[in-house]
C-alpha cells in the first residue's frame, strides 16, 4: 500500500453512465479529492457508460472489467487480484453488485480500508441480500449514506450498527446556466407556455406515469402547458405509447439522455419527480434546486431532507395523479409562488449541497479511517 504520502483511492461503481445518479456522485468525489493527497481511480466492474470518457478529460483513470456475476468464484479472485496489483489504501464501493464483489474481493486482498456508499432504500432487497449485506458490514470501515431516511433503513432494516454509519448528503457543482430568457430563445418557448420538465431515467419507479396522468387532469391549464421528459430507460416506449392514449401527444416532449440539462433546466418553470418508490437523495431535485427552478416532488425516501413543504417547493404523496394536478396548477397560476420557492430551494442548496462540502466530509472520513487502520 501507499507509503506516507499520496493515498491511492479506488470507486468501484457497476457501470458508468451519464444518467445515473449515483455515477455522477461517485464522479464529483473522484474529481473534488486533493489531487496533492489522493491517486483516484474508477474501476467499472460491470460495463463503461457516458461518463468514462469524461472521466478521462477529467485526468481520472478508469477501469472496465466486464464482469457480469459474483457467484463465479474466479471474477472475485481476478478482482483480488488487481487490487493486489493496485495496492489501494482505500476501496470506496457503490451500490449491490458492486460494493458486493468489491468488498469480499477487497478482504481478501488485504485493502487497509473499505467503504460502502448506499444510496438508496433498496426495499427490495430479499432476505439473502439482506443476510449478505449484515455480513459485508463486519468488514466495511464505514458505510456513508446519502440521506437520514437511508441510514433508518440500512440500521433499522439491514441491521447494521449505527456506529458503522454516516450521513454525507450527495453534492453536486453549480454549472454555469443560461438566463431563463436566452434559454428559452434557445429552445423556440413562447413566453406565455409554462414548461413543466422531470429529470429520471425511464424507469417504474420514477413515477413517469404518474406524472403524464396528472397532466391529463389537468383541464384547461394544461392546455398551458408543456411538459419535458429528460432522461432513458426501459419505458421509452410505453410512455410515449400512454402521452398518445392521454390526447397529450402535442404537449409531452420526450428528449432522451441529454448532456444539455442545465439548458434544459434553465428554460423550465417547474421541475416534478413523481417517484412512486425508493429515492435516496435525488441528484435531479438538486440540479433544479442550483439553477432556481421550483420543484414538486414526492414525499418519499429522502426527498423531505431537500424539500420543505410550502417553503421552497411541494411535497405531494406518491402514485397520486390527482394531487400532483393540484400542486402542478397551483405553481403555475401563482408566479410569485414559484420565484419565492426556486429562491428558497438555491439557498438551501447553497448552504447544503454543494459538492465541496460533500467532498470535504469524505476526505475527513478517509483521514479518520486510515488513521484507525495504520
Amino acid at each position: 500500500m501507499s507509503m506516507v504520502g499520496k493515498r491511492k483511492v479506488l470507486h468501484l461503481v457497476e457501470w458508468f453512465d451519464i444518467s445515473g445518479g449515483l455515477e455522477r456522485v461517485a464522479l464529483e468525489i473522484a474529481c473534488g479529492l486533493d489531487r496533492e493527497k489522493y491517486d483516484v481511480e474508477i474501476w467499472c466492474v460491470n460495463q463503461g457508460g457516458g461518463l468514462v470518457e469524461l472521466a478521462r478529460q477529467k485526468k481520472i483513470p478508469v477501469r472496465i472489467f466486464n464482469i457480469a456475476t459474483y457467484h463465479n468464484p474466479l471474477n472475485i479472485l481476478r478482482l483480488a487480484r488487481a487490487f493486489r496489483q493496485a495496492r489501494p489504501d482505500i476501496v470506496h464501493t457503490h451500490v449491490y453488485f458492486a460494493s458486493t464483489i468489491g468488498r469480499i474481493a477487497a478482504k481478501i486482498a488485504g485493502v487497509p480500508v473499505c467503504i460502502n456508499h448506499v444510496h438508496s432504500t433498496y426495499w427490495h432487497y430479499t432476505p439473502q441480500n439482506l443476510f449478505i449485506e449484515r455480513v459485508l458490514g463486519l468488514m466495511t470501515h464505514k458505510i456513508i449514506c446519502v440521506s437520514n431516511n437511508v441510514k433508518d433503513f440500512v440500521v433499522n432494516h439491514e441491521k447494521i450498527a449505527a456506529s458503522r454509519v454516516e450521513v454525507i448528503y450527495n453534492g453536486i457543482t453549480s454549472v454555469n446556466h443560461p438566463s431563463r430568457q436566452e434559454a428559452r430563445q434557445e429552445f423556440h418557448v413562447p413566453e406565455d407556455e409554462i414548461i413543466i420538465i422531470t429529470v429520471a431515467s425511464l424507469f417504474e419507479n420514477k413515477g413517469h406515469k404518474v406524472l403524464l396522468k396528472a397532466l391529463s387532469l389537468m383541464g384547461e391549464a394544461g392546455r398551458h402547458c408543456k411538459c419535458w421528459i429528460v432522461g432513458e430507460g426501459p419505458m421509452d416506449n410505453e410512455l410515449k405509447q400512454l402521452a398518445r392514449q392521454l390526447n397529450l401527444d402535442p404537449r409531452v416532449v420526450f428528449w432522451g439522455a441529454s448532456t444539455d440539462v442545465p439548458r434544459l433546466l434553465a428554460a423550465s418553470d417547474i421541475f416534478v419527480l413523481a417517484s412512486i418508490r425508493r429515492e435516496g437523495l435525488p441528484i435531479s431535485v438538486l440540479e433544479a434546486m442550483s439553477v432556481q427552478l421550483p420543484v414538486i416532488a414526492s414525499r418519499i425516501g429522502g426527498v423531505p431532507e431537500l424539500i420543505d413543504d410550502h417553503k421552497n417547493g411541494r411535497l405531494v404523496n406518491p402514485n397520486d395523479p390527482g394531487l400532483l394536478a393540484q400542486a402542478i396548477e397551483e405553481l403555475m397560476i401563482n408566479t410569485d409562488k414559484r420565484r419565492e420557492y426556486a429562491r428558497e430551494g438555491t439557498r438551501k442548496f447553497k448552504e447544503q449541497f454543494e459538492a465541496p462540502l460533500m467532498v470535504m466530509r469524505i476526505d475527513n472520513l478517509y483521514q479518520e479511517c486510515l488513521k484507525k487502520n495504520a
